[in-house]
């Protein structure tokens, strides 16, 4: 079935007719979607680590590589490992994490203009370009601020994940982007 929103429907209302666990492998975040509308309708779902499931499939001598041929194994995996995989974090992790996320890309951004305002220094280029490197590294500063601030503000809107980050935050050398 396609990764789309009529797919995962589709997904979904096979399993609920066969009252199956879905069990699918980390594929880099394609899976989410799917994930969160399995999660959203009722639907027991897994996510599996690719590696284990490629060992488990060597283990019974499959080596060819193609959707269709990894659907069984991954199934059979769940089969023998029912506890196996884990299910989809909570809501406001997700957000957490996609906000950190963002905010790491953003921070690389910087760090790749800043680099090349340098370059520009060391070779004489540097009024070519500086009104525009000047603005670019003030909007992805405040970019970084906002995010940070949209993190704080997710860290203290829930009670638990406050309680986690002031436990971190006490670990000395664990600063806030570390926790």
């Amino acid at each position: 079935m396609p990764n789309t929103d009529d797919g995962h429907i589709a997904v979904s209302d096979l399993a609920h007719r066969q009252k199956a666990v879905v069990c699918f492998e980390a594929t880099g975040g394609q899976e989410w979607r799917l994930w969160s509308c399995l999660e959203y309708t009722g639907v027991e779902a897994r996510q599996v680590a690719p590696v284990q499931v490629k060992a488990f499939a060597r283990s019974l001598g499959t080596r060819a590589k193609t959707d269709r041929i990894d659907a069984e194994p991954i199934a059979h995996f769940l089969i023998f490992r029912p506890d196996a995989g884990r299910v989809l974090p909570a809501e406001h992790l997700r957000f957490l994490r996609a906000l950190a996320t963002k905010r790491a890309q953003v921070v690389v951004m910087r760090k790749r203009l800043l680099a090349q305002i340098r370059a520009h220094q060391k070779s004489g280029t540097e009024k070519l370009f500086e009104d525009t490197d000047a603005e670019l590294k003030e909007r992805l500063d405040v970019v970084i601020a906002e995010l940070e601030s949209r993190i704080s503000e997710l860290l203290s809107s829930d009670r638990r994940l406050s309680d986690t980050a002031r436990i971190l935050r006490s670990v000395p050398g664990i600063g806030p982007v570390a926790c």
